[in-house]
């Protein structure tokens, strides 16, 4: 037991962790989108509003806002920009960073707007995370029918069965023995 807990508990520690900080990551990507749109279309290059994300975010969502600094830094290194976006990719593991690290890169190649790059993904980023939280509503009532199934049957089969088996038991001679 103690060699299985061993084994299997700082997998699950780590596993746990892995996911809580995606999570994370996919709950702050879209405020840091709305975020880095307002910076971009205020005149600021991308480079600039990821370091101004980076330190707007970090109360709220540390782990991207680790994230975003490494990006910046990176940068500010001289490491090449998709090279750079790639990274980030892979390290946060995240399908929506994954799209967003291939918009910016195909706009930088193509010569798009960044600006409206961001504003038609922050836009769908948003209608995500709204779908996210209806999927998340909607299957609310179904737990909770199990929930009140559990809760209030027993009790009301009590109440409602119960006299009627002690008159059973004092009919069938339970109170026969008492008299």
């Amino acid at each position: 037991i103690p060699a299985a807990i061993g084994y299997m508990g700082p997998k699950y520690w780590v596993t746990r962790r892995r996911e809580t900080r995606k999570q994370q990551i996919t709950d702050g990507f879209p405020d840091s989108l709305d975020m880095m749109l307002v910076c971009v279309e205020a005149g600021q290059s991308l480079d600039q509003s990821i370091i101004r994300v980076s330190h707007e975010l970090r109360a709220g969502y540390p782990d991207l806002a680790f994230e975003y600094s490494q990006v910046a830094h990176e940068m500010k290194a001289g490491k090449d920009k998709s090279l750079v976006l790639r990274d980030l990719s892979e390290r946060c593991g995240v399908v929506d960073i994954s799209s967003f690290v291939t918009v910016l890169v195909q706009s930088q190649q193509f010569g798009t707007s960044i600006a409206e790059a961001l504003r038609v993904f922050s836009a769908e980023m948003r209608d995500k995370r709204v779908m996210r939280a209806e999927e998340k509503a909607n299957t609310l009532p179904t737990k909770m029918t199990l929930a009140t199934m559990m809760l209030t049957v027993p009790p009301l089969l009590i109440i409602l069965i119960g006299p009627s088996i002690f008159d059973i038991y004092m009919t069938l001679g339970g109170g026969a023995a008492g008299n």
